[in-house]
């Protein structure tokens, strides 16, 4: 039976009210566990560097497919989770594009923006057969990226209060430790700086190899990122174009330098207290004990 079978949602054009039947969910789940061996989740706010980070998953001889914020549709454009479900379902095959591709393994790498999968959380969270990686990084340089991505694009600098993911994170980590799912922080500045050190680890408790020559591959065009058309090309030009990590060396902007309208830098010093106290989470991945 199709996906379309399976689930009843709503008429609505927008998909604002869809609605999937738990046992199809079920169903679904354990197709996505059949079809491949494993399902690693990384989950992050926005310009967290969780691209470049997912991009060192796309080397792995073992991993041959990748899917790009499938809910990016259902937050910007109001799509219903059948149409996530069947993104989910057609991942980005990475073997055209990888130097080493295995065909003893059918692996994927889910990555997702917080504010994005939002309620939609315990659906993301319920395929990951390995812990959840979150990535965070100074709200004072992730949330002026956004600022300064948004302004590029000819849109208001000053986004909705959520689109800066720090909300949603706290909310997503606090569950996570209340119903006890495994997962791992890393700090975009260790693993930028401490490439070696960080992915090491992290790949060893997701149960993957390591080698040096993952911090390697080739600049790529012509690869779409998302569901959402050309809008954000120019969000992923600078990665897709790399050719390895780039260090974290961006100078951090001082606080006054974001503007007071509407409360947006209090808004700013609030994600800032959520970083420093996921900072001191004892499962975020250091790069020497």
């Amino acid at each position: 039976m199709s996906l379309q079978g399976k689930m009843a949602h709503s008429s609505d054009a927008r998909g604002e009210n869809s609605i999937m039947d738990g046992n199809a969910l079920s169903v679904f789940r354990e197709n996505m566990r059949r079809k491949y061996q494993e399902i690693y989740v990384v989950i992050a706010p926005p310009r967290c560097s969780s691209t470049a980070f997912a991009r060192v998953f796309w080397e792995h001889p073992d991993i041959n497919f990748y899917c790009h914020e499938p809910f990016d549709q259902i937050y910007y454009k109001h799509a219903s989770l059948i149409d996530v479900l069947k993104t989910l379902d057609s991942p980005l095959d990475l073997e055209p594009i990888k130097r080493q591709a295995s065909i003893q393994h059918h692996r994927l790498v889910v990555k997702e923006m917080t504010f994005q999968v939002g309620e939609y959380f315990p659906v993301l969270q319920s395929l990951a057969t390995q812990p959840l990686v979150f990535l965070i990084r100074n709200p004072l340089l992730s949330i002026q990226s956004r600022m300064q991505k948004l302004q590029e694009g000819g849109n208001d600098p000053l986004f909705p209060y959520r689109e800066s993911g720090w909300g949603d994170l706290l909310a997503q980590v606090m569950q996570c430790r209340q119903l006890q799912i495994p997962y791992l922080i890393v700090d975009s500045a260790d693993f930028r700086n401490f490439p070696s050190a960080i992915l090491q680890k992290v790949f060893v408790r997701l149960g993957l190899s390591f080698a040096e020559s993952l911090l390697r591959w080739q600049s790529l065009t012509g690869v779409a990122l998302g569901k959402l058309g050309g809008e954000q090309a120019h969000w992923y030009q600078r990665v897709l174009s790399s050719t390895s990590i780039e260090p974290a060396n961006e100078p951090v902007p001082e606080i006054t330098s974001f503007p007071e309208r509407g409360n947006f830098r209090e808004h700013v010093c609030e994600c800032l207290r959520t970083y420093e106290l996921l900072r001191e989470d004892p499962r975020r991945i250091v790069p020497y004990d």
